[in-house]
């Protein structure tokens, strides 16, 4: 790993010591409290609530798990959010139904014992429990699909008129739509999870046959390698 901000020996030591006490609460080798000591709870529960509502698999909770960032300070930590434009699950576009419905304790294919600032929320019943919380209240107070109209409609005549555009006004329209309905879908299949008590398997609760995620944009588009390369091994946002 390798800071993006000018770091002294203390800063570094002390960074080291949150981490290895993030490490031994998940192997249970140190309590609650020690945890809370070295993760702002509140804060890297409702990122991950924000971050498992949209599928991104080209991050942390991925397969290369990178493209994240760890914000310390005084020995507690954060996430920064970024890197967010193969979301919706567009990295690998796969099966539309199967992402809608990707159960929120299971964001991690394989399981998430290898990503600690993750798998905490997991291993207590306490903090799962808060986890859901911040879900159902992030689903019931923020009004996702006005947020997806705003930007449609502060963008959509400069997106009409680029001379550089990738993409016909046509696609784009239709990327907008999928969105809205990619969005919408997820929802509803969180809120059934969360209703039924069903959040680690995948139980197809919506069908989603009727979209196609790479409408949204895929790798092979200037919002993937050809434009926007994830970082290499060595950045802050992989810390291994």
């Amino acid at each position: 790993s390798s800071a993006k901000t000018d770091v002294t020996e203390a800063d570094e030591k002390r960074l080291i010591a949150s981490l290895k006490t993030l490490t031994e609460y998940v192997d249970g080798e140190a309590d609650e409290s020690e945890l809370e000591s070295v993760v702002d709870v509140e804060k890297v529960i409702r990122y991950f609530v924000v971050h498992d509502f949209l599928c991104n698999g080209d991050s942390y909770t991925g397969s290369m798990i990178h493209n994240y960032y760890l914000y310390e300070k005084d020995g507690v930590m954060e996430m920064i959010p970024w890197d967010y434009n193969l979301s919706f699950g567009t990295f690998s576009a796969m099966n539309a139904t199967s992402t809608v419905n990707t159960p929120i304790d299971s964001p991690v294919s394989g399981g998430s014992s290898d990503r600690p600032m993750l798998n905490w929320i997991f291993e207590d019943e306490e903090y799962t429990a808060l986890y859901h919380q911040y879900f159902a209240e992030f689903l019931s107070s923020v009004d996702i699909q006005g947020i997806i109209d705003d930007a449609y409609n502060l963008i959509k005549s400069y997106v009409a008129k680029d001379p550089t555009a990738f993409y016909t006004y046509e696609e784009f329209e239709l990327g907008v739509e999928t969105l809205r309905q990619f969005c919408s879908m997820r929802s509803e299949s969180i809120s059934l999870q969360l209703e039924n008590g069903e959040t680690t398997e995948n139980m197809s609760y919506v069908d989603a046959s009727g979209i196609t995620l790479s409408d949204m944009g895929s790798m092979s588009g200037m919002g993937g390698f050809g434009g926007d390369r994830p970082s290499m091994p060595g950045g802050m946002e992989g810390f291994d």
